[in-house]
Protein backbone atom coordinates (compact mmCIF):
# COMPACT_ATOMS: atom_id res chain seq x y z
CA UNK A 1 0.00 0.00 0.00
CA UNK A 2 1.35 3.32 -0.63
CA UNK A 3 0.65 6.58 1.44
CA UNK A 4 0.27 9.67 -0.13
CA UNK A 5 -0.49 13.29 0.28
CA UNK A 6 -2.98 15.20 -1.86
CA UNK A 7 -2.02 19.27 -1.94
CA UNK A 8 -4.96 21.74 -3.34
CA UNK A 9 -4.56 25.21 -3.27
CA UNK A 10 -6.53 25.04 0.35
CA UNK A 11 -6.26 21.82 1.48
CA UNK A 12 -3.50 18.67 2.44
CA UNK A 13 -5.49 15.37 2.46
CA UNK A 14 -3.93 12.41 3.35
CA UNK A 15 -4.76 9.60 0.79
CA UNK A 16 -3.65 6.10 -0.11
CA UNK A 17 -3.34 3.52 -2.88
CA UNK A 18 -6.78 1.72 -1.64
CA UNK A 19 -8.94 4.73 -1.65
CA UNK A 20 -7.02 7.33 -4.18
CA UNK A 21 -8.68 6.29 -7.14
CA UNK A 22 -12.35 7.26 -6.24
CA UNK A 23 -10.84 10.40 -4.30
CA UNK A 24 -9.29 11.46 -7.46
CA UNK A 25 -12.35 10.91 -9.65
CA UNK A 26 -14.62 12.40 -7.18
CA UNK A 27 -12.62 15.64 -7.04
CA UNK A 28 -13.14 16.20 -11.55
CA UNK A 29 -9.94 15.89 -12.46
CA UNK A 30 -9.65 15.19 -16.60
CA UNK A 31 -5.86 14.81 -16.96
CA UNK A 32 -3.12 13.51 -15.16
CA UNK A 33 0.73 14.26 -15.25
CA UNK A 34 3.17 11.49 -13.38
CA UNK A 35 6.27 12.17 -12.36
CA UNK A 36 9.06 8.76 -13.56
CA UNK A 37 11.67 7.46 -11.07
CA UNK A 38 10.18 7.06 -7.68
CA UNK A 39 6.87 7.65 -9.03
CA UNK A 40 6.03 5.32 -11.93
CA UNK A 41 9.04 3.04 -11.48
CA UNK A 42 11.87 1.72 -8.81
CA UNK A 43 14.96 2.94 -10.62
CA UNK A 44 16.85 4.09 -7.57
CA UNK A 45 19.08 1.00 -7.31
CA UNK A 46 19.82 1.12 -11.08
CA UNK A 47 20.65 5.06 -11.33
CA UNK A 48 22.85 4.44 -7.96
CA UNK A 49 24.82 1.77 -9.62
CA UNK A 50 24.86 4.37 -13.26
CA UNK A 51 26.10 7.03 -10.80
CA UNK A 52 28.61 5.29 -8.86
CA UNK A 53 29.97 3.71 -12.07
CA UNK A 54 30.52 7.15 -13.62
CA UNK A 55 32.22 8.88 -10.35
CA UNK A 56 34.44 5.38 -10.01
CA UNK A 57 35.88 6.19 -13.46
CA UNK A 58 37.02 9.39 -12.53
CA UNK A 59 38.80 7.83 -9.18
CA UNK A 60 36.14 8.32 -6.75
CA UNK A 61 33.42 6.78 -4.80
CA UNK A 62 29.77 8.09 -4.39
CA UNK A 63 28.14 7.15 -1.07
CA UNK A 64 25.01 5.61 -1.58
CA UNK A 65 23.28 7.62 1.48
CA UNK A 66 24.27 10.42 -0.20
CA UNK A 67 22.85 9.91 -3.87
CA UNK A 68 19.70 8.86 -1.61
CA UNK A 69 19.30 11.83 -0.32
CA UNK A 70 19.09 13.83 -3.10
CA UNK A 71 17.30 11.27 -6.03
CA UNK A 72 14.82 14.13 -6.80
CA UNK A 73 17.54 16.44 -8.19
CA UNK A 74 18.53 16.12 -12.05
CA UNK A 75 21.49 14.77 -12.89
CA UNK A 76 23.20 17.73 -13.73
CA UNK A 77 22.73 19.32 -10.43
CA UNK A 78 23.64 15.55 -8.63
CA UNK A 79 26.50 15.68 -10.01
CA UNK A 80 27.67 19.36 -9.52
CA UNK A 81 26.71 18.57 -6.07
CA UNK A 82 29.16 15.97 -5.87
CA UNK A 83 31.85 17.78 -6.99
CA UNK A 84 32.02 20.28 -4.71
CA UNK A 85 32.42 17.12 -2.20
CA UNK A 86 35.52 15.19 -3.67
CA UNK A 87 39.65 16.22 -3.35
CA UNK A 88 40.88 16.78 -7.09
CA UNK A 89 39.52 16.94 -11.13
CA UNK A 90 35.90 16.16 -11.34
CA UNK A 91 34.31 16.15 -15.26
CA UNK A 92 30.98 16.75 -14.61
CA UNK A 93 30.28 16.77 -17.93
CA UNK A 94 31.73 13.38 -18.72
CA UNK A 95 29.96 11.40 -15.82
CA UNK A 96 27.30 13.07 -17.20
CA UNK A 97 27.22 11.54 -20.37
CA UNK A 98 28.84 7.61 -18.92
CA UNK A 99 25.94 7.56 -16.05
CA UNK A 100 23.05 8.13 -19.25
CA UNK A 101 25.16 5.52 -21.23
CA UNK A 102 25.30 3.01 -18.07
CA UNK A 103 21.85 3.56 -16.77
CA UNK A 104 20.49 2.63 -20.32
CA UNK A 105 22.83 -0.22 -20.52
CA UNK A 106 21.24 -1.82 -17.38
CA UNK A 107 18.12 -0.52 -17.78
CA UNK A 108 16.62 -3.71 -18.23
CA UNK A 109 16.17 -3.62 -14.32
CA UNK A 110 13.80 -1.10 -13.69
CA UNK A 111 10.47 -1.93 -12.80
CA UNK A 112 6.99 -0.39 -12.09
CA UNK A 113 5.48 0.65 -8.55
CA UNK A 114 2.57 -1.70 -8.83
CA UNK A 115 -0.17 0.64 -6.90
CA UNK A 116 0.82 3.57 -9.18
CA UNK A 117 1.19 1.24 -12.43
CA UNK A 118 -2.89 0.14 -11.46
CA UNK A 119 -4.02 3.86 -11.27
CA UNK A 120 -2.12 4.37 -14.49
CA UNK A 121 -3.88 1.32 -16.01
CA UNK A 122 -7.53 2.64 -15.22
CA UNK A 123 -7.06 6.39 -15.82
CA UNK A 124 -5.67 5.90 -19.26
CA UNK A 125 -8.81 4.08 -20.29
CA UNK A 126 -10.50 7.40 -19.98
CA UNK A 127 -7.79 10.39 -19.33
CA UNK A 128 -4.41 11.67 -21.30
CA UNK A 129 -1.66 11.42 -19.47
CA UNK A 130 1.75 12.68 -19.52
CA UNK A 131 5.06 12.09 -18.05
CA UNK A 132 7.03 14.68 -16.39
CA UNK A 133 10.62 14.18 -15.58
CA UNK A 134 13.97 15.62 -14.30
CA UNK A 135 15.23 12.38 -16.30
CA UNK A 136 16.70 13.15 -19.99
CA UNK A 137 14.14 11.69 -22.49
CA UNK A 138 15.99 9.17 -23.64
CA UNK A 139 16.56 7.40 -19.39
CA UNK A 140 12.75 7.90 -18.80
CA UNK A 141 11.59 6.48 -22.17
CA UNK A 142 14.00 3.41 -21.17
CA UNK A 143 12.74 2.91 -17.80
CA UNK A 144 9.01 3.37 -19.17
CA UNK A 145 9.93 0.55 -21.71
CA UNK A 146 11.81 -1.60 -19.22
CA UNK A 147 8.46 -1.29 -16.53
CA UNK A 148 5.84 -1.68 -19.80
CA UNK A 149 4.27 1.85 -19.08
CA UNK A 150 5.92 3.57 -21.96
CA UNK A 151 2.43 3.17 -24.28
CA UNK A 152 -0.26 4.74 -21.75
CA UNK A 153 1.50 8.44 -22.00
CA UNK A 154 0.82 10.47 -24.66
CA UNK A 155 3.68 13.15 -23.80
CA UNK A 156 6.80 12.79 -21.96
CA UNK A 157 8.12 16.17 -21.07
CA UNK A 158 12.04 16.10 -19.96
CA UNK A 159 14.83 18.04 -18.62
CA UNK A 160 16.29 17.52 -22.20
CA UNK A 161 13.39 19.56 -23.85
CA UNK A 162 15.02 22.74 -22.72
CA UNK A 163 13.65 23.23 -19.43
CA UNK A 164 14.35 24.13 -16.13
CA UNK A 165 14.58 21.38 -13.71
CA UNK A 166 11.92 20.86 -10.70
CA UNK A 167 11.25 22.73 -8.56
CA UNK A 168 10.97 24.90 -11.79
CA UNK A 169 7.35 24.60 -12.88
CA UNK A 170 8.24 24.66 -16.56
CA UNK A 171 8.14 20.62 -17.25
CA UNK A 172 5.03 20.10 -15.58
CA UNK A 173 3.77 23.29 -17.13
CA UNK A 174 5.16 22.32 -20.55
CA UNK A 175 3.22 19.12 -20.13
CA UNK A 176 0.53 20.65 -19.20
CA UNK A 177 -0.19 22.61 -21.95
CA UNK A 178 0.21 19.29 -24.39
CA UNK A 179 -2.19 17.82 -22.55
CA UNK A 180 -4.67 21.24 -23.54
CA UNK A 181 -6.73 20.80 -20.12
CA UNK A 182 -7.14 23.49 -17.22
CA UNK A 183 -4.54 23.71 -15.01
CA UNK A 184 -7.33 23.22 -12.38
CA UNK A 185 -8.27 20.07 -13.64
CA UNK A 186 -4.83 18.11 -14.21
CA UNK A 187 -3.32 16.50 -11.05
CA UNK A 188 0.06 15.71 -10.62
CA UNK A 189 1.23 12.38 -8.86
CA UNK A 190 4.97 12.74 -7.56
CA UNK A 191 7.48 11.13 -4.96
CA UNK A 192 9.67 14.37 -4.31
CA UNK A 193 9.46 17.63 -2.66
CA UNK A 194 11.42 19.26 -5.70
CA UNK A 195 8.55 17.76 -7.70
CA UNK A 196 5.72 19.16 -5.61
CA UNK A 197 6.87 22.66 -5.39
CA UNK A 198 7.32 22.23 -9.23
CA UNK A 199 3.24 21.15 -9.57
CA UNK A 200 2.05 23.80 -7.17
CA UNK A 201 4.33 26.63 -8.99
CA UNK A 202 2.68 25.40 -12.26
CA UNK A 203 -0.81 25.69 -10.21
CA UNK A 204 -1.43 21.85 -9.65
CA UNK A 205 -2.92 20.08 -7.51
CA UNK A 206 -0.50 17.57 -6.52
CA UNK A 207 -0.75 13.85 -4.77
CA UNK A 208 2.72 13.30 -3.40
CA UNK A 209 4.00 9.49 -2.05
CA UNK A 210 5.12 9.22 0.86
CA UNK A 211 5.73 5.87 1.89
CA UNK A 212 5.74 2.59 -0.67
CA UNK A 213 4.74 0.02 2.08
Amino acid sequence: MIDAVLHTSDSVINLTSETWQNDILERGYKAFIFDCDGTLVESADVHFASFFKAAGEQGHDLDRDWYLARTGLDRISLFQEFAETVDGDFNIGVAVSRSIGFFIEISSRVTSILEVESLVNYLGQSYPLAVGTNAEREVAEASLRASGLLHHFDHIVAVTDGLKPKPSPEIFAKASDLLGLPRAQTLVVEDSKQGVAAAKGAGMDVIEITSVN
